[in-house]
């Protein structure tokens, strides 16, 4: 991410949220003195890993350099929850960001004292015959669905359940084309590879109802910025765009969506190996062993050849 992008905390954190962020941040450096670490870029809070993390991970935590023990979607709930419990009594709204490690290869990570850990694998596997290998994917998304209820447990335990958006969803299709959903899977622009669920709570103003609407990620920005109120001067035009209407019932259609897979390829990012180095040289007084990550993709700005455009590409208003 470039520092130039106005995000979401800014916004909220200007006008008097306090924000936290904890799990995968993956778009910029986690270095607290870099432009795009969660620090600089709008979170008063941040429990963080580089990329994907699960048992014992190194995260960095409001610019100081940890190993913690555990598993990491653990560790990155316990985290939400100790910043919410926090600042729930406080003079400040608060906003919260959690990005879970997994499921993500290699798939270490298991559901903790969750009876029926195992059934969601065992019953696909019955259903589409689905290889043993995929048990480990199968378990992580268990204990995702753990994680997200001990939130949902806790927030109604520190009653303010009522008056909080919990919104979930996916990144990125299935990883299984039998159970995508659609046709293919992740890594294509098919609806298996593009089209997931997303679940939004808020006792006090919604009432229970399915919407088939297909909608973005980048409509989060300008739908929670309504509802809070708050303004951006100078706001650049937004590929998202406001959803209360189609939350409301009332809208039953979002403008057409593009994607576009592996138009550039992604770079590999070694979460745990880099920030062990930084904290190892942090404990000892040293400069950074990677100064080459703390203006990454912020000052660089390539030129793109425009009659070479690779990958494969969808315009589409669904279905």
């Amino acid at each position: 991410m470039r520092p130039h992008e106005t995000t979401l905390a800014e916004v909220l954190q200007s006008a008097g949220y306090v924000t936290g962020h904890f799990g995968k941040w993956h778009i910029g450096s986690v270095q607290p003195e870099s432009p795009t670490s969660p620090g600089k870029v709008g979170f008063d809070e941040w429990l963080t890993g580089l990329n994907f993390f699960d048992q014992d991970p190194y995260l960095v935590k409001n610019g100081k350099y940890e190993q913690l023990k555990g598993q990491g979607s653990v560790l990155t709930m316990d985290a939400t929850l100790d910043f919410l419990n926090k600042h729930k009594d406080g003079d400040k709204p608060m906003f919260a960001v959690t990005w879970f490690p997994a499921p993500h290869d290699p798939h270490k990570e298991v559901p903790v004292d969750f009876p029926g850990g195992d059934d969601l694998y065992k019953d696909l596997k019955k259903k589409y015959g689905i290889e043993d290998h995929f048990r480990g994917y199968f378990l992580e998304i268990n204990l995702l669905d753990q994680q997200v209820g001990r939130l949902r447990k806790e927030l109604r335990k520190m009653e303010i359940a009522d008056n909080t958006i919990v919104w979930y969803c996916s990144d990125n299709g299935g990883l299984v084309t039998q159970s995508a959903g659609g046709r293919a899977k992740k890594g294509s622009i098919y609806e298996g590879g593009l089209r997931v669920p997303a679940l939004l709570e808020w006792p006090a103003k919604l009432k229970h109802i399915t919407i088939d609407t297909p909608a973005n990620t980048s409509d989060i920005y300008p739908t929670l910025l309504k509802i809070a109120g708050a303004e951006v001067e100078h706001q650049p035009r937004l590929d998202g765009v406001d959803l209360a209407p189609v939350i409301a019932g009332t809208q039953k259609e979002r403008p057409g969506m593009g994607f576009w897979h592996h138009y550039e390829s992604g770079q590999s990012t070694w979460s745990d190996r880099i920030i062990k180095k930084l904290m190892e040289a942090q404990q000892a007084g040293e400069a950074t062993p990677h100064p080459e990550r703390l203006l990454k993709n912020i000052n660089d700005f390539p030129k793109r050849d425009r009659s070479n455009f690779n990958g494969h590409a969808a315009w589409t208003q669904w279905p």
